[in-house]
């Protein structure tokens, strides 16, 4: 998992993955508009390699939160408005999942409790990798209301 903020220190990452750039370049340039409600649902990058998901969210007590995890696609998840923390933990510690792994929706969620929480601000980013087991759309101590957030799939393994 990595937690950080939009801009310059992106580039940073570039070398991880192949798609990377592309996937950075095309938040930075469309920021504006991903914010904008009228750009709810999936968009194409690069068609199934890299797209996103962009959206208002609600969001959950802490108990509330189950862990998820992928095998085809890495999370790169940018909060546009609201802040959201972020359960996590080691995805091969995962030991309680609820159900066979969906080859459809390429999830698999575990009752497993996180083992640490990270919150993301507006212009921050957490980037999960297929070993990471991730529970999503906590609400952070304090904060009414929901989020927005765009959600980058980008291929583990591009082919």
């Amino acid at each position: 998992m990595i937690h950080d903020s939009l801009g310059r220190s992106a580039e940073r990452y570039y070398a991880l993955h192949p798609l990377f750039r592309a996937a950075f370049e095309y938040i930075n340039t469309h920021l504006d508009t991903l914010a904008d409600a009228s750009s709810d649902g999936k968009h194409p990058i690069q068609g199934d390699d890299l797209f996103v998901i962009v959206g208002d969210n609600v969001l959950k007590r802490p108990e509330e939160a189950r862990l998820e995890a992928h095998n085809q696609y890495i999370d790169l998840q940018v909060l546009l408005s609201g802040s959201e923390s972020f359960g996590w933990a080691q995805r091969a510690a995962c030991t309680e999942p609820t159900g066979a792994f969906d080859t459809a929706n390429d999830i698999i969620f575990y009752n497993d409790l996180p083992t640490s929480l990270v919150t993301a601000l507006p212009g921050e980013f957490v980037i999960f990798f297929p070993e990471d087991a991730h529970a999503p759309l906590i609400r952070p101590a304090g904060v009414t209301g929901g989020t927005r957030k765009a959600i980058v799939k980008i291929r583990a393994e591009v082919r």
